[in-house]
């Protein structure tokens, strides 16, 4: 089965929301759909990424998936953008 990655990319918390919620949070919502291969927060290009990594049978139920992902972590801060990614190999090409 595929693996995909919805990266989040976290912008300000919201007033009463808690930042370390973020992550858990995305990852719970995930989970309720598909299986959760791993999460992880980073920062690029100085901003704060939330990332769920996850199994999904094709592209279209993984573009279902997504913002399921982005719309739990919104609870708590502001997501900025949301770009969703299928292992190819080695490399994480973004589906279209």
């Amino acid at each position: 089965m595929p693996s995909y990655r919805v990266v989040l990319t976290v912008g300000r918390v919201h007033p009463g929301g808690n930042a370390q919620a973020v992550l858990p949070a995305a990852a719970g919502a995930v989970a309720e759909l598909a299986v959760v291969e791993a999460k992880s927060v980073g920062v690029r290009q100085g901003k704060a990424e939330a990332t769920v990594r996850f199994e999904a049978s094709d592209d279209e139920i993984a573009k279902q998936i997504a913002p399921v992902a982005a719309e739990a972590a919104w609870q708590h801060a502001e997501v900025v953008a949301t770009a969703l990614r299928r292992q190819q190999g080695t490399r994480w090409p973004l589906v279209a």
